[in-house]
């Protein structure tokens, strides 16, 4: 190479260096007391004021009391037939027996996580809202409507509860815990 080509080359690129040291000696200045001025005068602005909450009102519930009222759609020889029934119906939940631990929970807060095989007996693993996950086996019961287990699989549980009828007796319903993933 010639030391013509080497110059023209070196002469190309003084225009970039000349740019860039122009860029760099932009950005030397520290001086912020622009910025720091414009806070300082954001901040002495006056801050808006927030109103307080208004005070709460208490409501007074509301008590339906005429379920003991009789039904006003039915006829005086239909309720007495409704109460003959009532009267000779074998449904009613135990009051005498002592109550399980996941009968002090509604169950629709209760969980299904799993179950296991202890021999011939499959188990259901059911989790409280507390956390504590309690062993259910057929025949115990759970919810606080009486619900008795009726069955028990892999799957699921199924239960039969006795709630109350709304005119004094008690009716049985079926209800189920499934295992969610």
């Amino acid at each position: 190479m010639s030391k013509q080509s080497v110059s023209r080359r070196t002469l190309a690129g003084l225009p970039l260096l000349l740019l860039a040291a122009g860029g760099l000696t932009g950005c030397a200045n520290d001086s912020v007391d622009d910025l720091v001025s414009y806070v300082e005068e954001i901040r002495e602005t006056k801050k808006g004021e927030v109103k307080p909450l208004p005070p709460q009102v208490r409501e007074e519930g509301f008590r339906y009391q005429a379920s003991r009222l009789r039904d006003p759609f039915m006829t005086p020889s239909g309720l007495q037939m409704l109460s003959d029934r009532r009267k000779n119906s074998s449904i009613h939940p135990d009051m005498n027996r002592e109550r399980e631990p996941l009968e002090a929970y509604q169950l629709d807060t209760l969980r299904m996580v799993g179950s296991i095989q202890k021999g011939d007996t499959l188990l259901a693993l059911v989790q409280a809202p507390d956390g504590v996950i309690h062993q259910v086996r057929k025949n115990d019961y759970m919810g606080r409507n009486h619900g008795r287990v009726k069955t028990l699989s892999r799957e699921g549980i199924e239960l039969i509860e006795t709630i109350p009828d709304g005119m004094g007796g008690w009716m049985e319903r079926p209800a189920q815990l499934s295992l969610k993933d």
